[in-house]
């Protein structure tokens, strides 16, 4: 697997590119401060309510998306982002 240092902002583009792809990211947890490895898809409809929510992750530093492990929706953090992993390519956070 090749490794690759790539900023933020490429990592969210990279993360919302995934459509319905599988994909990995390791981030430090705001609430704890411990590393957290979630296993994601975006594009999971499947166990919605209907409903919106009420704030742009995106302006808190978030993204939303499903954790395949528990089966719910997540928020990953992304300024404790660390290492990406999509697409057979391992990414990891430059700060």
């Amino acid at each position: 697997m090749s490794v690759s240092i790539i900023s933020l902002a490429q990592a969210v583009e990279i993360i919302n590119a995934q459509g319905g792809r599988i994909y990995s990211v390791v981030f430090t947890k705001k609430s704890t401060g411990l590393d957290r490895v979630m296993v994601c898809r975006n594009g999971v409809h499947n166990h919605t309510n209907g409903g919106t929510l009420n704030y742009e992750p995106i302006n808190y530093g978030l993204v939303n998306t499903y954790d395949m492990n528990a089966r719910g929706y997540r928020m990953i953090n992304l300024y404790g982002l660390k290492q990406l992993k999509a697409g057979g390519r391992v990414y990891v956070i430059r700060r």
